[in-house]
């Protein structure tokens, strides 16, 4: 058994302090001095135990609460704490440290060490995650996909003179993101997605699904070993959705248009490692 707890704080990225309105030599900037650091409480109790077979299973549960984090001056569902989940530009106005937001969950192991030929690996986290903007409403943060669950497995079959066969793979299943009604008329104007201030982060997208498969052969020599290797990425070519994208020219007539992640991908290599 174990407990943890402590308290952090952070800067943010540089250009947050320093971009403004330009003002001959001395531009007026937003938040040089009035955004400080952003900080956060956690605690985490955490249970870990090895079992027969050459494995170990860890259980753990955790509580983190975020405060001072930046948001708008006015009113609004803006947060830095979703900042790095899409690719929009942010060019900030003047922000506050007047958000907070909370997470928990529990997340457990099942691992097998690598013995009797073989291993795996297999996780699952249940969370949840909101915030507060300047407006007072609590909300799902972007990443609050609830769920995520990760299970590997890997098989090695020994054949003569000191070469083997490799066959593994990976299959990921996560909760969606979040997004929310489209702000139709403003992202006409703007020729990117504007979303609803007022609904943000009120829908959520499918389920992010990904199963990949790994075949390889590793054969020795005196001073050399070789390695010849097939990957297959996304091997079920699921479309799991990235993001909306705003392109006036679609044949449907309509500009809001999903955009998908890496789709089927088989890779091969061959490597020598002396």
């Amino acid at each position: 058994m174990s407990f943890g707890t402590g308290l952090h704080s952070q800067n943010q990225s540089n250009y947050l302090y320093y971009y403004g309105t330009p003002n001959g030599n001395s531009p007026i900037t937003y938040n040089k001095d009035a955004m400080g650091l952003t900080k956060s409480y956690h605690a985490v109790l955490a249970y870990d135990k090895t079992l027969k077979g050459n494995m170990r299973f860890k259980a753990e549960t955790y509580f983190q609460y975020l405060y001072d984090i930046p948001v708008d001056v006015e009113n609004s569902s803006y947060s830095l704490v979703n900042s790095g989940s899409g690719f929009s530009r942010l060019f900030p106005d003047s922000l506050q440290n007047g958000g907070t937001g909370r997470n928990y969950g529990f997340e457990f192991t099942l691992e097998k060490y690598f013995s009797g030929g073989y291993y795996f690996l297999v996780t699952a986290s249940l969370f949840d995650a909101k915030y507060k903007g300047s407006d007072d409403v609590l909300r799902n943060t972007t990443f609050n996909g609830r769920y995520a669950f990760n299970t590997l497995f890997a098989k090695e079959i020994a054949l003569k003179n000191g070469s083997a066969v490799n066959i593994g793979g990976k299959a990921t299943l996560v909760g969606g993101r979040w997004y929310g009604p489209v702000d139709e008329l403003a992202s006409a104007q703007q020729l990117e997605v504007i979303y609803q201030d007022a609904n943000v982060n009120s829908i959520q997208f499918r389920p992010y699904f990904r199963l990949d498969a790994k075949v390889s052969y590793r054969w020795n020599q005196p001073k050399v070993t070789h390695e010849l290797a097939f990957d297959l990425v996304n091997l079920l070519n699921i479309q799991n959705i990235l993001t909306l994208t705003y392109s006036p020219d679609s044949p449907d007539g309509n500009p809001i248009r999903e955009e998908y992640q890496l789709g089927f991908l088989p890779l091969f290599y061959y490597k020598i490692d002396f």
